[in-house]
């Protein structure tokens, strides 16, 4: 009996993983992947959150030494969470909005890049200005990393 147990618990805790897995747009690839890297080498990404709006004017001015990657995400969206592991295989730290709760936030970026909001949405920052931006499918990986190549090749 205690098999039949332990048995139904893992049948149980995989579903269980399943369901939320999916619940946060990953794959069964993205959850059994060999190797456990993201596709970039060994540079993982971190995804910081940007909480409000007092936030964003240190962003902009660390934007002055080098290019920030802004990322504008709805965690319940699916494009959203499709666009969010793209961004996951770019590594290094990567300023996250989330706009289902921060609309003052959002409205606060638009209006200091020109940039118009939409979601989910990548925007570059360079000497305190949007110098690229993205949004759904154009949001990929080497997109982002071309425009930071650039960028950086801008800043020297």
């Amino acid at each position: 009996m205690d098999l039949v147990r332990i048995a139904l618990f893992v049948v149980v805790a995989l579903a269980l993983g399943y369901v939320v897995a999916r619940r946060m747009g990953l794959s069964m690839d993205d959850l059994f992947a060999g190797d456990g890297s993201n596709g970039v080498g060994e540079t993982a990404t971190r995804f910081v959150p940007v909480a409000n709006v007092a936030a964003l004017g240190p962003l902009l001015a660390r934007s002055h030494g080098g290019p920030v990657v802004l990322f504008l995400h709805d965690m319940g969206c699916p494009i959203s969470r499709a666009a969010y592991r793209r961004m996951a295989r770019l590594g290094g730290e990567i300023p996250l909005v989330d706009v289902r709760r921060a609309h003052a936030l959002s409205h606060a970026i638009e209006q200091r890049t020109g940039v118009r909001h939409e979601s989910p949405q990548v925007i570059v920052l360079r000497q305190g200005q949007a110098v690229w931006s993205a949004s759904h499918d154009a949001i990929t990986t080497q997109a982002v990393a071309d425009t930071l190549r650039q960028a950086c090749g801008e800043a020297s």
